[in-house]
């Protein structure tokens, strides 16, 4: 072969490889195309990187010998690969890669090309695996994500449950109150209803703030609006430790088991008395009322549940109470982390 078509040959290979370093760092890669993107769609983006390819490839084989150009399969198979969906690159590289071997094994002049053209299918091979791999690796990675989403989503609802179902109780105790004390005590009732205006705010605050991102509650607070529902319900509560007590990491936990608690005891419980209990890695709220005997958990104690056993702790739900009567069997709730 004369040497000005060896340089060519020597030179196209170079060009090549530098046209496709350039084509698929500058693609729009399979991962971005849109959501029923049809073949010519798919193809579009990189129709010309692949004509200018192809264009290298054609004036190089000359200096190559025609059935070395066989080099270049694997190449245009793998672009053709990324660039497309896996179905569309698995039968536009299959048709090229069974087009080509007919091709070879039909007019090549050696077994050796023959013997080339099967080494470079396999290849093409190896860049198929590799995009199934991708692909797979893809679909676990949106799967992941769906996970995260539907995750965040029942936090969310939890915790809307939780704000909201805590807030309204008290307010509708509150506003109780205040219609029982209108007439008989319009200065009562009226603070009663500036405390309503006030904890109507803080509601939507928190609702606002979970939409944006879950508020946890904050232990202390809890306390005094525990202790301050209560009062308003007409229930004698008792607490006993200190939230300052509790480790940082445990507050907003036990915050949630405190509110959960208290709000239980509004809606269902009845009770007359309760008793709250914090330490270091526990809340244990007890009460008088009816108990829970033959009711099923509702989604804020569900929740609660989940929570808590995430974190490697415990909720234990006991009624009738141990010092509970047939009357008022009471319920214990205790969270331990």
């Amino acid at each position: 072969m004369p040497g000005p078509l060896k340089a060519l040959g020597v030179i196209g290979l170079g060009v090549f490889a530098c046209v496709y370093t350039w084509a698929v760092s500058t693609m729009a890669v399979w991962l971005e195309l849109p959501a029923g993107a049809g073949l010519l769609d798919q193809l579009r983006p990189v129709a010309s990187r692949i004509t200018l390819l192809a264009g290298v490839a054609l004036v190089s084989a000359p200096g190559l010998n025609w059935w070395y150009t066989l080099t270049y399969l694997p190449y245009f198979c793998a672009i053709t690969l990324f660039a497309t969906t896996l179905r569309t690159g698995l039968i536009i590289s299959g048709c090229l890669t069974v087009l080509t071997n007919l091709v070879v094994f039909a007019l090549a002049p050696t077994t050796d090309t023959r013997w080339a053209a099967f080494g470079f299918s396999l290849s093409t091979v190896i860049v198929v695996v590799s995009r199934i791999g991708a692909e797979l690796n893809a679909r676990r990675e949106a799967e992941k994500r769906k996970l995260v989403v539907a995750a965040e989503r029942e936090e969310i609802g939890r915790n809307v449950h939780d704000i909201l179902g805590h807030s309204l109780t008290v307010l509708t105790l509150k506003a109780e109150v205040a219609h029982r004390l209108v007439r008989r005590d319009p200065g009562a009732a009226e603070r009663e209803l500036a405390e309503i205006v006030e904890m109507s705010r803080s509601a939507l605050a928190d609702v606002r703030a979970t939409v944006s991102r879950l508020r946890a509650p904050d232990l202390a607070g809890q306390v005094e609006a525990s202790r301050t529902a209560f009062a308003a319900a007409d229930v004698v509560a008792e607490f006993s430790g200190r939230p300052s007590d509790i480790p940082l990491p445990q507050r907003e936990l036990l915050a949630w088991a405190l509110r959960e608690g208290t709000t239980n005891i509004l809606r269902h419980a009845g009770a007359a008395r309760v008793r709250v209990d914090l330490s270091p890695g526990r809340v244990r709220v007890q009460d008088d009322g009816a108990g829970v005997v033959g009711r099923r958990l509702g989604n804020g104690l569900s929740g609660l549940r989940e929570r808590v056993e995430a974190v490697g702790g415990a909720l234990i739900l006991t009624s009738p109470a141990p010092d509970g009567t047939d009357a008022r069997p009471g319920t214990v709730l205790e969270v331990t982390l």
